[in-house]
């Protein structure tokens, strides 16, 4: 009975990861109007314009991001995942019923509110993902949490897969909201159920286990972005690679499941289990962590020293705007990063206006390569948290070199060059997302460095805050998209292939414009490291 207790106690978290890792998988929906956008305007008869207002509502429902922060305080973790499911069941599913005419006609402000509401669903599943996550994975929460949330970015190769392997080549594009509406419920409620389940994994387990978390979730990147390019693979049957797509995915948890359920049997044949049966009790002693959960618990501990100024300050709106290390990440974030969001929300109309007729390749091209990025990133900010090789600036700067050059090579109307651009986006907005939102930061950090006015330390707390994040920084996305989505829509309108300024035809003038945008956040990422570097050495 100890030996089931004890292999229950080692197979049961990395079960319950496991199911955290596939829920985020299928929750990453920012794909779906990049899929559905032609079908959109055809149903409800609306301008590019139009959809990429239904893009915006979308992403200001994450900006009431908080209301989930500020519920997980009052309500248990299932209660909010729930929340999210039916949020997210409402957003997706009443539209894919009325644009499969099950329904009766939505209005366009209908729409707008069930993009919303789609949107502000997503935060309340991550919420939840935090909260089991920490309550699992105490000692190492920041990583564990900051690699599920890179499982987000693979969502656009898992539906595409799954939707050729049904549908074949010829895909009605309206399953898309089916799948958005039913996946996260699929996986979401087994969850709850395993996580109802008390098991908590040990500090000495944890750090033993996490290379190989390294070199499994690198070894998923890998085979997700060779899957998508490598011809041997695109010569399998779509439901073959479909089903090697999902074991690529659930490796993580399963593997480290057996290797932990596999070191639990060789110990308790070494050693006595009274010996062992103490041995775990004297540790579970000296690791007690509050059951908080989420990354507003963990940025306490963290940032002791600073907690009660950074929440207690009055002024704090006044002092943010007032930053001029805000202002240069607020506006490198927004033609940067967000503007390969909205690049990614264009996809099927770019790859129609440059003559490629296989949009849903370019677009598990992107998600594959966005993954890869995510988690480049993320593991990388791992190794170095202690000492530091490179800044978080200077890792955002060094992401956003290539963006400006592969926005300028799509008008070469080129297959090579929009396969190039596509992966190279995909990897560098996927990098620079996941640096923003990584809470990995270092543990050495005092209350005096986190007082500086440094640029890196910027970026950690603002990464972080409670306060900060929800209110202040995701603006510059849903700003972002309206203002770079329009200006596309714009030129779309005019009909892509007409000449409209200086001889360039109207989609390459909307990458001119992209690329000085994108070259704008490239010298504003590089100020802010030398911003960053000069604090530095000011404070040695």
């Amino acid at each position: 009975m100890a030996n089931f207790f004890g292999l229950k106690q080692h197979l049961l978290p990395w079960l319950v990861l496991g199911g955290v890792t596939l829920l985020q998988a299928v929750s990453g929906t920012r794909f779906i109007y990049g899929t559905c956008s032609n079908l959109m305007q055809q149903r409800y008869s609306i301008s590019r314009a139009q959809l990429n207002n239904l893009i915006v509502a979308s992403e200001s429902g994450r900006l009431f991001g908080w209301f989930s922060n500020a519920a997980a305080e009052f309500l248990p973790a299932p209660m909010i995942l729930i929340i999210g499911l039916i949020l997210g069941s409402i957003g997706y599913g009443v539209q894919y019923l009325s644009i499969t005419n099950q329904l009766p006609f939505l209005s366009y402000w209908q729409m707008l509110l069930l993009n919303v509401l789609a949107g502000n669903s997503i935060c309340w599943i991550n919420t939840y993902c935090q909260l089991v996550t920490c309550k699992i994975f105490k000692n190492n929460c920041d990583t564990i949490t900051a690699i599920t949330s890179c499982y987000c970015g693979l969502s656009g190769k898992i539906y595409t897969s799954l939707v050729e392997g049904i549908q074949g080549k010829s895909q009605d594009s309206s399953i898309y909201l089916l799948f958005a509406c039913l996946g996260p419920n699929l996986f979401g409620l087994p969850v709850t159920l395993l996580n109802c389940l008390e098991v908590v994994v040990d500090e000495y387990e944890e750090t033993k286990m996490l290379p190989f978390v390294f070199v499994i979730v690198i070894a998923t990147g890998v085979y997700a972005v060779v899957e998508s390019i490598a011809q041997p693979f695109r010569q399998l049957s779509p439901r073959l690679r479909v089903v090697s797509l999902v074991l690529a995915v659930l490796m993580l948890p399963l593997v480290v499941a057996f290797l932990m359920v596999a070191n639990q049997l060789i110990t308790l044949a070494k050693w006595d289990s009274k010996v062992m049966s103490e041995e775990e009790d004297s540790k579970t002693k000296t690791k007690r962590f509050s059951i908080g959960g989420h990354r507003i618990v963990i940025m306490e501990n963290e940032r002791d020293g600073n907690k009660k100024e950074a929440n207690g300050d009055e002024n704090w709106l006044k002092l943010v705007v007032k930053s001029v290390d805000f202002w240069l990440f607020y506006w490198m974030n927004m033609c940067g990063a967000t503007l390969g969001m909205v690049y990614l929300n264009n996809l099927k109309i770019i790859s129609e206006l440059q003559s490629y007729n296989d949009a849903y390749s370019l677009l598990a091209t992107s998600s594959s390569y966005g993954f890869f990025g995510r988690i480049f990133s993320t593991i990388f900010t791992w190794y170095t948290r202690e000492n530091s090789v490179i800044s978080k600036p200077g890792l955002i700067m060094f992401m956003m070199l290539p963006m400006p050059v592969v926005f300028f090579m799509l008008m070469s109307s080129n297959n090579i060059s929009l396969y190039i651009s596509t992966g190279i986006i995909g990897s560098s907005s996927g990098a620079i997302s996941a640096i923003i939102g990584s809470p990995i930061t270092s543990t050495s950090t005092s209350s005096s460095s986190s007082s500086s006015s440094s640029s890196d330390q910027v970026l950690i707390s603002l990464s972080n805050s409670v306060v900060y994040q929800p209110v202040i920084l995701p603006t510059n996305i849903p700003i972002g998209t309206l203002i770079f989505g329009f200006l596309a829509a714009l030129n779309y309108q005019r009909d892509g292939h007409k000449i409209c300024f200086w001889g360039l035809k109207c989609h390459q003038f909307t990458f001119i414009t992209w690329g000085c945008a994108c070259s704008i956040a490239t010298s504003l990422s590089f100020s802010l490291y030398l911003r960053s570097r000069k604090n530095n050495l000011q404070k040695t």
